[in-house]
């Protein structure tokens, strides 16, 4: 029987009373078809090289100076234990994309885990532009099938912090209420 946990105790920010499984929380399906056909060519190919990625911002819109760093927790609890399970390998045994990938991968995917590691910029840090807010090394499998789950939550979690501290700026000590966050979306 799986986990649940309650949004008013995971790093997800789920709606109140919402219950989500870790198997999903940690699903290796997080993330687009063109990574895991990646993952699927190197493995097929025999292509095991170690590789490098940085997520930063090529270029910071007018009139915005910085960016807080936000998402790192959420990003090391996703890469401790993300995994395929058994319903992700056969759904992807039967999707289109893999119906010539060899058995040899699916059992690789049964095993899945990251082994990288992975540099960053501490929670609530200033960036700037063409600096790196995180680095990750490792196996390229590995390294492929993880990169959109980071992109996506540390870029949502960093525009939401940068948002609120321009909002908090701006409001020059008076309080704040915010609502723009039930417009949202995440990869959840």
């Amino acid at each position: 029987m799986p986990t649940f946990i309650t949004a008013s105790t995971d790093l997800y920010n789920f709606p109140r009373g919402l219950l989500v499984s870790e198997a999903l929380r940690h699903s290796a399906l997080l993330t687009d078809l063109y990574e895991l056909t990646m993952a699927a060519a190197y493995f097929e190919n025999g292509f095991r090289a170690n590789a490098s990625f940085e997520l930063f911002v090529r270029s910071l819109p007018p009139q915005r100076g910085y960016f807080l760093a936000a998402g790192l927790d959420q990003a090391l609890d996703f890469l401790e234990d993300v995994r395929f399970q058994p319903e992700d390998i056969s759904f992807l045994r039967r999707h289109s994309a893999f119906a010539h990938v060899n058995d040899a991968f699916f059992d690789y995917l049964k095993t899945f885990r990251f082994t990288g590691e992975v540099w960053a910029v501490p929670e609530g840090t200033p960036i700037f532009s063409e600096e790196p807010l995180l680095r990750v090394t490792g196996p390229i499998i590995e390294a492929q099938i993880v990169e959109t789950f980071l992109l996506s939550t540390l870029t949502f979690q960093t525009m939401i912090a940068s948002k609120a501290a321009r909002v908090v700026v701006a409001a020059g000590g008076r309080g704040v209420v915010e609502f723009g966050l039930r417009d949202t979306s995440t990869s959840e």
